[in-house]
């Protein structure tokens, strides 16, 4: 079940994602909906090694993003 960030306030969702981002272990994922493209976010997940991400509509308005640990 992807964690609903919507309704907090910036920068959280982006702390948030960060900081699982960097606790994800080998194999792992994570999953969060937010409530628009995270365009500010993408060069900071680029920069992490080992993450890999991709987005999808959540039809509701919103956006999930999936993460992933290689």
């Amino acid at each position: 079940m992807p964690l609903d960030l919507r309704q907090l306030p910036p920068p959280e969702p982006m702390d948030i994602i960060l900081h699982q981002a960097e606790s994800l272990s080998p194999g792992k994922c994570a999953s969060f909906v937010l409530p628009h493209f995270p365009t500010p976010l993408l060069p900071l997940l680029d920069r992490m090694a080992g993450i890999a991400y991709r987005f999808e509509l959540s039809g509701d308005g919103g956006v999930l993003l999936f993460l992933e640990r290689a």
